[in-house]
């Protein structure tokens, strides 16, 4: 009788162990995208096996072992004992749901593979423990409390499992989704512009559909919005019938990925920021993603539009390789190049910047909020977009007037006495450079860098982390080095390039970062603080299990 008290307050505190870690577990399950192959890869780099719940199992069963000998009463206090440890310890751990940069949103699917993996694992449990004592172990506790450390190291694998038995279903209800949306374009007909490249595709999106929407009602997508299933969502709640425009953002990871979508949202015109090496572990080469990329100049029709940074090589090879009838290069190097509409004048300062843009023989002085070579060369490739869709130049010179920087993208607001140059949104070797020299120019006291480095760049991520460091060492009085990811090849750029020890700092996460440089007593007057990317929590250091 003592015996079951034993193995089902075992049983119950393993299982209730896992309703709060198997929370914690789906969050980054979720963070992947539900991938089970990403997921695995992250659980082994970041060795997010579980420590807590093992080491009180493991006393339980060393106390069972070697200080009972053999009384049951003493096994049951300890059994209870170390059960209300563990539920304790499983309980006083972070609520994914509540903290973190990306929360864990219980959806519909997040809710359906977390009942599911439950449910499995608490079968699992019981019939495993049941299963051990029927086998012979009887008495011994000690081998159900090895049994739990077992079940506890399992976590993750259920929420995996749960998610592929639910895939079928999910898949079916994704696609009843997605003929919804096809139907929804069908029916509307919008004019349809893609927009893809390794970086800045989300800013352009948004320039040329705030741009757009100042002359005509036009849908895109909001946010870094950019995959089948995010699309189809938004067709399905906000595209309206007096849209006639329709900016679809498309990203990928992999061969196939924009293919896809140009079959889901068929474009007449396309728009394309850059080909470069973001993304560059899951494409294995930089021409896989130069494929990836050129799938959308493919599937624009001969008559249709392609619009392409004339700055970045691999965006003009396409438009040389997939000529349409109106092929259009733009950007802020004329001299590198021909280019149909470029920049030039350009001259930043705290309130935005300055310039003239060049278009059909003609100049067009403006001026923007936005900042750094990577958001104007955004900016003029809507203009050029815009003006090719016969808009008129001057309405779009207005209309960029009145642009507002987007949250985390280099946009600079005020920080007291000070200011925040806020580039966290994400980062590549091109943005962090311009963003290093927006810093340069920019009026004030200290000039500080925090950064946790750059990442997906895969074999080259270390030398282009260092290679920007060295750049970095010379502007900045003060460089923050936020966790683990690319600590090393920062740390080594910036001593490389002359920082002194003293003035380059370590921390483990940017909530740490931030309360030092924004503390009192840290603080010096008009310091200028640059945020250059801000990894998931996938990438910053994350507590222990």
């Amino acid at each position: 009788m003592l015996t079951l008290i034993c193995l089902t307050i075992i049983s119950a505190a393993t299982i209730l162990f896992f309703t709060r870690r198997g929370l914690r577990y789906l969050r980054y399950f979720q963070q992947e995208e539900y991938n089970g192959k990403r997921f695995k890869a992250w659980f082994l780099e970041k060795r997010t096996f579980d420590t807590k719940g093992t080491l009180i199992a493991l006393v339980a069963a060393a106390l069972s072992l070697f200080a009972t000998g053999g009384d049951m009463v003493v096994c049951v206090a300890i059994c209870v004992g170390a059960a209300a440890t563990l539920v304790f310890f499983g309980f006083s751990e972070e609520d994914p749901r509540q903290v973190g940069k990306i929360k864990l949103k219980m959806t519909d699917r997040a809710t359906a593979i977390y009942n599911l993996a439950l449910a499995l694992y608490s079968i699992a449990t019981l019939l495993v423990i049941t299963g051990t004592y029927f086998l012979g172990a009887g008495d011994r506790i000690y081998i159900y409390w090895f049994i739990a450390i077992a079940l506890i190291q399992s976590s993750p694998i259920w929420i995996v499992i749960a998610n592929s038995i639910l895939w079928p279903n999910e898949y079916k209800k994704q696609q009843a989704f997605l003929q919804e949306a096809k139907d929804i374009l069908a029916d509307y007909q919008p004019y349809t512009i893609g927009i893809t490249g390794s970086y800045g595709k989300t800013s352009t999106k948004a320039i040329l559909g705030s741009i757009l929407e100042a002359i005509e009602p036009t849908f895109w997508t909001p946010g870094s919005i950019n995959t089948e299933m995010g699309i189809t969502r938004q067709i399905r709640e906000n595209l309206k019938p007096q849209q006639q425009i329709a900016i679809i953002e498309m990203g990928a990871y992999q061969i196939g990925s924009i293919a896809k979508l140009c079959r889901f949202t068929p474009p007449q015109a396309g728009l394309v920021t850059a080909v470069g090496v973001m993304h560059l572990e899951r494409f294995g080469g930089a021409e896989n993603i130069y494929k990836a990329k050129c799938e959308l100049a493919q599937a624009i029709p001969a008559d249709g539009l392609l619009v392409c940074n004339g700055d970045n090589p691999g965006a003009r090879k396409m438009a040389a390789e997939y000529p349409k009838a109106t092929t259009l290069l733009y950007g802020l190097e004329p001299e590198i190049g021909h280019l149909d509409c470029w920049m030039s004048d350009i001259k930043a300062g705290m309130d935005g910047t300055t310039f003239t843009i060049h278009w059909q023989g003609k100049e067009y002085p403006g001026f923007t909020k936005l900042l750094g070579a990577p958001m104007l060369s955004n900016l003029v490739g809507s203009f050029t977009m815009a003006c090719a869709l016969g808009k008129d130049p001057d309405y779009v010179i207005a209309a960029i007037h009145n642009l507002e920087p987007a949250n985390n993208r280099l946009n600079l607001r005020k920080n007291g006495d000070g200011f925040i140059l806020d580039d966290s949104y994400n980062s590549n070797p091109i943005g962090f450079a311009s963003a290093l020299e927006v810093l340069e120019v920019l009026e004030g006291g200290r000039k500080i860098l925090m950064t946790p480095g750059m990442v997906e760049l895969g074999e080259i991520q270390a030398a282009e982390n260092r290679q920007v460091a060295l750049k970095a060492a010379s502007i900045c009085d003060l460089a923050i080095v936020v966790g683990d990811t690319n600590k090393d090849a920062l740390k080594a750029g910036l001593l490389e390039g002359g920082l002194a020890p003293d003035k380059l700092m370590e921390f483990a996460n940017r909530d740490l970062a931030l309360a030092y440089l924004t503390s009192p007593e840290h603080r010096q007057p008009k310091d200028t603080i640059l945020i250059e990317n801000d990894l998931p929590d996938l990438y910053e250091a994350i507590s222990r299990f």
